[in-house]
């Protein structure tokens, strides 16, 4: 088995996203919903993975301790304590979500600091590195697919729908103004955002890259993103796997796992 063949893991609370990594890239992602992830996938997954050191990054913790159990040989746990090759400039490392790092790392990578990732999810994350490269913190704001959601489930009369660039900006129908008021609205917070992350680490050079569900939609009308990638996560993943196996073996032992 080629040294830099490994299996990078991101699990967020609705969805998993694995991929195995050859040749210094990416191979095809594998979309798996959080809930489905039980032991007898895992026990497949192992098995289809035999013999390969895997990266993981989970906000789940059930999941994490079953990963843990199977893939015990060699299995990279990132975490806010773990040699992750860049400063971490947090009162509570421990907090900080295995994904959210794994963006900080790749933007590391692939951008000159100061960046900010923008991550859609369940929720929505800002994390930041600054310019020194160091993660800094960020923002945790609700996922768009949460705000809609729940304005269908508390309402009698709001229906659930399906989140598109909206033809105007003001709704001519119940479905194209929750569009309006969730697509335009979430820009503008981002907008707003932005800018007081600027403030806040007192520069206008500022790189922000967006990823995760849906960040191609929000992202067309916000010229502040540089650009969209959707993978972004498991890329921070690779690079942070690369940079571990690269280590003497002594130095970085079999696994480094969170510890409470």
């Amino acid at each position: 088995m080629p040294a830099d063949r490994f299996v990078v893991v991101d699990i967020s609370n609705s969805f998993a996203k694995i991929a195995t990594v050859r040749e210094r890239g990416l191979g095809k992602v594998e979309r798996k919903a959080t809930a489905d992830l039980d032991r007898p996938f895992l026990q497949s997954l192992a098995v289809r993975h035999a013999g390969a050191p895997v990266v993981l990054a989970s906000v789940v913790p059930a999941k994490t301790e079953i990963f843990a159990a199977l893939f015990s040989r060699s299995l990279f746990l990132v975490h806010g304590k773990a040699p992750l090759g860049f400063a971490i400039e947090y009162p509570k490392p421990s907090e900080i979500g295995g994904d959210r790092l794994a963006n900080a790392a790749a933007a590391l990578h692939f951008w000159t600091p100061p960046v900010v990732v923008i991550d859609f999810g369940t929720a929505t994350n800002f994390d930041v590195v600054n310019a020194s490269g160091a993660f800094c913190g960020g923002i945790i704001a609700p996922g768009l697919d949460l705000m809609t959601d729940y304005l269908h489930e508390r309402t009698a009369l709001l229906p659930r729908v399906r989140l598109l660039e909206p033809k105007r900006g003001i709704g001519r129908s119940t479905v194209e103004a929750i569009r309006v008021g969730a697509v335009h609205g979430y820009r503008a917070m981002i907008r707003g955002l932005l800018e007081r992350i600027r403030e806040e680490l007192g520069t206008d050079r500022l790189t922000a890259v967006a990823t995760g569900g849906h960040a191609a939609l929000v992202a067309r009308g916000l010229a502040e993103v540089a650009c969209v990638r959707p993978n972004l996560t498991l890329e921070g993943l690779r690079v942070l796997g690369q940079r571990w196996l690269a280590e003497p073996r002594s130095g970085r032992g079999a696994r480094h796992r969170a510890r409470a």
